[in-house]
């Protein structure tokens, strides 16, 4: 794991093995990278926030160059396994990023995109869990809360996907 200078990280960051955050990056409260994700200089990345492997979050728009774009990545979103997400790019809070997408245009909030380019599909609450409830799996805080405080979870699981 390599974190570089400038990097500033909240309360309960985890982040997995071989992962890189390439520095000048701001990390929110209780983010979860799993192993093997790449961050970009100048990326903002909110609260709340899950980072599966594999997933490369992008910063210069015209490799090589001297112009570095950092990726903003808002509080709740979810960025599956092996995506890539563009210079400039924001995922928009309570999203979902479906696995080997290629995000390329701003990711509207709470919607789930998927493909490569990626393309809104719908609304991230149309994806149900599986587990035979028929429950919305997003946003993901009205069922999950396994590793938080619960100072902080007790305010979570309004039907907007919002804390109350």
């Amino acid at each position: 794991m390599t974190v570089r200078e400038k990097t500033i990280a909240g309360v309960g960051f985890q982040i997995g093995t071989s992962s890189e955050i390439q520095g000048d990056c701001s990390i929110g409260d209780y983010v979860r990278f799993q192993s093997n994700i790449f961050v970009g200089k100048k990326t903002t990345i909110g609260n709340f926030v899950w980072i599966l492997p594999y997933v490369v979050l992008t910063n210069d728009p015209i490799p090589p160059s001297n112009v570095l774009i950092g990726c903003t990545i808002e509080d709740y979103a979810s960025i599956a396994a092996a995506s890539v997400v563009l210079p400039g790019v924001t995922v928009g809070h309570h999203s979902l990023v479906a696995a080997q997408a290629c995000v390329t245009k701003n990711v509207p909030p709470h919607m789930v995109v998927a493909g490569v380019p990626a393309r809104v599909i719908g609304k991230a609450s149309s994806i149900k869990l599986r587990d035979g409830s028929g429950k919305p799996a997003y946003p993901w805080t009205q069922h999950f809360i396994r590793g938080y405080p619960s100072s902080i979870t007790e305010h979570w699981g309004s039907d907007n996907g919002e804390q109350r």
